[in-house]
C-alpha cells in the first residue's frame, strides 16, 4: 500500500492530466446522443479534441447506444493506458532521503 501512495505522490502530474483529458471525454461520449442529458453541439467538438481516448467509446457507442456502462468500462481502462503513457514521458520527482529510508523499511 505504501509503495502505490508513493507511485501516485510521484506522478501527480500524470494523473491530473489523466483524469482531467479522459473525464472530458467520457462526458463528451456519453453526451453525443440525442436522448443524453448533456446533449449538445459542444460534445463534437470535445471528441475531436479527445479523440485518442474516445475512439473506442464512440464507436461502441455508436453501435449501441443504450447502455453507458460499458462506455464507463472501456474508459477507465483508456484512463488506466493514459495514465501510464503520461508517466512514463512526465519527469518523475526525485526522491529525497527521507523518502527513500521509509522505502527500505
Amino acid at each position: 500500500m505504501e509503495n502505490l501512495k508513493l507511485f501516485l505522490q510521484r506522478r501527480k502530474k500524470a494523473l491530473i492530466i489523466s483524469i482531467i483529458y479522459v473525464g472530458i471525454g467520457t462526458l463528451s461520449v456519453c453526451s453525443i446522443s440525442g436522448s443524453d442529458l448533456f446533449y449538445g453541439e459542444w460534445s463534437l467538438y470535445t471528441l475531436i479534441l479527445t479523440f485518442p481516448v474516445t475512439i473506442i467509446s464512440f464507436g461502441y457507442r455508436y453501435a449501441e447506444s443504450d447502455y453507458l456502462i460499458p462506455v464507463l468500462i472501456i474508459q477507465f481502462i483508456m484512463f488506466l493506458i493514459t495514465f501510464l503513457i503520461l508517466s512514463a514521458f512526465i519527469k518523475k520527482k526525485p526522491i529525497d532521503d527521507f523518502e527513500a529510508r521509509k522505502i527500505e523499511k
